[in-house]
């Protein structure tokens, strides 16, 4: 039993070392966020996007990129566009960018796997991004249309009514700590300090759940297998990881801390990431988010599904194979 807790208390001392280390930049990319969510950049961009025209595609893409938005606050949101007008194939572009890409992602990437990661992971999201729209307007010759997606027909109303009839897109923002202080006060700075809470508490959590899988797999899981798929150079890492996480609820913050934990020379086992398996795994983990799929079962039509998961999965292994291939390393 003695040997048990001194297990326990040396995970729990390694773990809290590891999150330490990493709390200046969590610090920084909540900032960053906080501050896009207080002006509303995002939303006036989202606004704008059913008025760009041949370049909403590109504009989405973009959006999806800077937006603080998690996989499942994207959902609801692109649902609302398509009933506001906004085509299938930019609504694709933001739907399939955003889990992979924000603020908070970019600057914990920088900290976490250094510059070179956070930009090769920013690259892949654009063009994934595009990918998924380009790709999408190219197959609305063969049928796949804003009015052929959905099983049945949604109730007009607006998603942030609680009393909003489907479940799943109601928008429960009005419960937030941010809303009510600014019902209460009107204060832009202490909305944003409020948002920063909130920022901190969502993104934490995911810093930690990251943290703690990588501490229980070194703990577990044979090293030598790790590092087979995380150092491998062959193709067989790609589509092990690319399709082992598909059903994993893995947030791009969460793969992050992660993959920092087992690469990480101070804190870890300094296995070398390579280039392949760290797209894979950073790409294909978040953009196959489970909640993400989950509602796109139950509310689109099957032919929608497959199409996000095939343009998830076939990109995630053509961007890891190129980048596998490239004479170059970010």
């Amino acid at each position: 039993m003695e040997a048990f807790w001194l297990a326990a208390a040396k995970l729990g001392s390694g773990l809290w070392e590891e999150f330490l280390y990493l709390l200046p930049f969590l610090l920084l990319g909540v900032l960053l966020e906080a501050i896009i969510r207080t002006m509303k950049w995002h939303v006036k961009i989202r606004k704008a996007l059913t008025h760009f025209g041949a370049l909403s595609i590109v504009a989405a893409t973009v959006l999806g990129a800077i937006s603080p938005l998690c996989a499942c606050a994207t959902l609801p949101l692109v649902i609302s566009l398509l009933l506001a007008g906004l085509p299938l194939a930019p609504a694709m572009a933001l739907l399939v960018t955003a889990p992979l890409m924000s603020p908070a992602n970019y600057t914990l990437l920088n900290w976490q796997l250094g510059a070179g990661w956070a930009n090769t992971v920013l690259i892949c999201a654009i063009a994934l991004g595009l990918f998924a729209g380009y790709f999408t307007l190219f197959l609305r010759r063969f049928g796949i249309t804003e009015d052929r997606i959905f099983r049945k027909a949604l109730p007009a109303g607006d998603f942030h009514d609680p009393d909003y009839p489907v479940e799943e897109l109601r928008c429960a923002c009005g419960k937030q700590l941010s809303h009510r202080v600014d019902r209460c006060t009107h204060n832009r700075f202490l909305v944003f300090l409020a948002k920063y809470w909130e920022g901190l508490l969502k993104i934490g959590k995911f810093v930690l759940i990251g943290l703690v899988i990588e501490v229980v797999a070194l703990t577990f899981i044979p090293t030598d297998w790790i590092e087979a798929l995380l150092s491998g150079q062959g193709i067989w890492p790609i589509f092990a990881l690319t399709f082992a996480t598909i059903p994993l609820h893995l947030p791009q913050i969460t793969a992050a801390a992660m993959v920092y934990g087992f690469v990480s020379p101070e804190f870890g086992e300094g296995i070398q990431l390579s280039k392949g398996a760290g797209i894979a795994l950073l790409v294909g983990g978040p953009v196959t988010a489970l909640p993400v799929l989950a509602v796109l079962i139950s509310m689109f039509r099957r032919r929608v599904l497959a199409l996000y998961l095939g343009i998830c999965v076939t990109g995630t292994i053509a961007l890891a194979l190129l980048y596998r291939l490239a004479p170059f390393t970010l």
